[in-house]
């Protein structure tokens, strides 16, 4: 069992070095992206895109539409 302790503990510490090759390719992918926003919650006030994934607040927020009111 300690052996499987050590085994995780090395993972979880092992540090994953930053590629800035790869920042790139998502910084051109999210300019790329032809943007789907669809609400994050109840609330609509973030919505995300689709496809990549990108966040933006809500600045157009629907009327409350009242169907009994005349």
């Amino acid at each position: 069992m300690y052996i499987f302790e050590i085994i995780a503990k090395f993972i979880r510490n092992r540090k994953i070095g930053h590629n800035s090759l790869q920042e790139d390719e998502i910084q051109e992918t999210y300019e790329d992206c032809e943007h789907i926003y669809l609400a994050i919650d109840s609330t609509k006030d973030y919505l995300a895109c689709n496809k990549c994934g990108h966040v933006i607040k809500n600045t157009k927020k629907p009327e409350n539409k009242n169907i009994f009111k005349i």
